[in-house]
């Protein structure tokens, strides 16, 4: 972690100096996930992401629910509050629904996986040319689930099909490599740190990005409920008389 930390504060003065065709960013992100009945998982978080210059670039809050009885595939739905600021602070929200479907299949120790998501405006679609805009998504993945480790490492690959209508129609326009350090922390949190390389193509603003992301999430576990005594055990303390 030390040496994954160094390297980003290596990395952060190239991040302030790149040019039109090389982006960066920093996302930031704090939630909490708790499970709820009929094998159901909610989530709530609030994104945050930075541009190359420190500014406020995205701001927006998600809820999404999960169903967990499989293993092999785990659908959700995800609504989002999205908040775009351009370059004179002027902001625009817009409101945003994402469907995913997750397969996972495990040989041993390491889990392979691809998610599906296909993300939609509601109510109007004003293009902000972000990963946020509608687009079918496909994301192989791979994590190496060490038992009794801490740290669960993993490698992915996302690929972006635009959806909307514009100049090169709708066709694949965008690619992004992560490399990704999951921390399994005492007490229910845990935080993901993530180096993603990017390109969009196909587009009149073509460019690369560099991404630095940190993700924490709080498990709010339910409590555990008391054991009952048997009544046979209950009985020995009762004195009847004779």
């Amino acid at each position: 972690m030390k040496s994954f930390i160094i390297a980003a504060l290596f990395l952060l003065p190239g991040f302030l100096g790149w040019n039109q065709s090389t982006r960066g960013q920093f996302w930031f992100s704090a939630g909490v996930k708790r499970e709820l009945k009929h094998h159901l998982e909610a989530n709530l978080n609030t994104n945050v992401r930075l541009n190359n210059y420190g500014q406020l670039a995205t701001l927006y809050q998600e809820a999404s629910l999960k169903y967990t009885k499989l293993e092999w595939f785990r659908p959700s739905i995800e609504y989002r509050i999205v908040t775009n600021y351009d370059e004179r602070r002027n902001y625009e929200n817009s409101h945003r629904l994402n469907f995913n479907a997750d397969f996972r299949h495990k040989i041993q120790q390491i889990k392979f996986g691809a998610r599906v998501r296909y993300q939609m405006y509601i109510g109007g679609f004003a293009s902000s040319g972000s990963d946020l805009d509608p687009a079918l998504r496909f994301k192989p993945h791979v994590e190496w689930d060490k038992p009794k480790s801490k740290i669960t490492p993993e490698a992915s690959v996302e690929f972006f099909y635009n959806l909307t209508n514009g100049p090169f129609g709708r066709t694949w326009n965008r690619v992004r490599y992560g490399l990704t350090l999951n921390f399994n922390l005492p007490g229910s949190n845990e935080i993901g740190l993530t180096y993603y390389y990017g390109q969009k193509f196909n587009a009149k603003n073509n460019y690369n990005e560099h991404i630095l992301s940190l993700e924490y999430t709080f498990e709010w576990k339910k409590a555990k409920k008391k054991k009952k005594k048997h009544d046979d055990e209950l009985e020995e303390d009762i004195e009847y008389p004779e």
